[in-house]
């Protein structure tokens, strides 16, 4: 008969309260889940992060949506409360980037929700307002909210309902199809100006017709881009422009600032300058 060693009793003594621990570790936490999952719902906390303060989902919003769909909460077993349930319903709201639901011991149901952050605001041809966010997607209109961002108007035939699934941060799309569908173009252009504080602040319209022009803020000048073609490109010759051209000769000698040529600023001056000037020699 094998004889046990002292080594042998004090591995078999270790494991055995090891397993001792464990199971009373699992059993007090199926006696918690048990506890918490029996315990009503006393209060529902909402959490919303603003990004860059754009307000577009408030928390009568996250109410509503639990109103609309029947939930009635507060007062229910917390077992009875399908958490992932309502991450997708506040997920699939086009105004919200995450949302996280979560019990606590104490019984309350607490909803964190981070808004989307949009980086310019279209207006089509038909005058339907929308968004594009700093992901590529776009987001609907609201009429309890109006973000500040830089306007694209013009010939704009793209719709939300119509283009609202796809995603225009793509990074393998061709010229023909950026030429079909300026969405792609449009999101190029914001996500530039929106890296720049400057850019952000000067650009308060970008308009498209035959050809791509932003409106500044400051200056009576218009900024012709030509395509959304080469973007950074075109942007870096205008910023050497204004900082040793504009801010020499002053914002309103030109009426139109054209960036399309190669590697060169042809520029028009204005007409009611040179109408001034005219009059001063006759």
């Amino acid at each position: 008969m094998q004889k046990i060693t002292n080594k042998k009793i004090h591995q078999i003594l270790v494991y055995s309260a090891w397993t001792v621990s464990i199971i009373g570790i699992l059993t007090l936490l199926g006696f918690a889940n048990y506890t918490l999952d029996e315990k009503p719902c006393k209060a529902i906390e909402v959490n919303i992060d603003h990004v860059d303060e754009h307000e577009f989902i408030r928390q009568e919003n996250i109410y509503a949506m639990l109103k609309e769909k029947n939930k009635k909460l507060k007062g229910e077993a917390l077992g009875k409360i399908d958490a992932a349930s309502l991450e997708r319903m506040f997920n699939s709201n086009s105004h919200i980037a995450n949302a996280e639901v979560f019990k606590t011991i104490d019984g309350v149901l607490k909803i964190n929700v981070t808004t989307k952050r949009p980086i310019a605001r279209i207006i089509n041809y038909k005058g339907e307002s929308f968004y594009l966010d700093e992901d590529g997607f776009l987001m609907p209109w609201s009429s309890d909210y109006t973000a500040s961002l830089p306007v694209f108007t013009g010939n704009i035939f793209e719709s939300y309902d119509v283009c609202y699934k796809i995603n225009y941060s793509r990074s393998d799309i061709n010229d023909s199809l950026l030429i079909k569908n300026n969405l792609f173009g449009m999101y190029r252009l914001a996500k530039y100006l929106d890296s720049n504080e400057f850019w952000k602040a000067q650009v308060e319209q970008v308009y498209i017709g035959k050809e791509v022009e932003l409106v500044p803020l400051v200056g009576n000048h218009v900024i012709v881009l030509g395509n959304f073609q080469d973007i950074e490109e075109k942007m870096n010759k205008l910023d050497i422009f204004y900082k040793h051209g504009l801010s020499k000769v002053g914002w309103n000698v030109y009426e139109t600032i054209n960036l399309k040529y190669k590697n060169q600023i042809v520029c028009t001056k204005s007409k009611q300058l040179l109408a001034q000037k005219n009059q001063r020699s006759n």
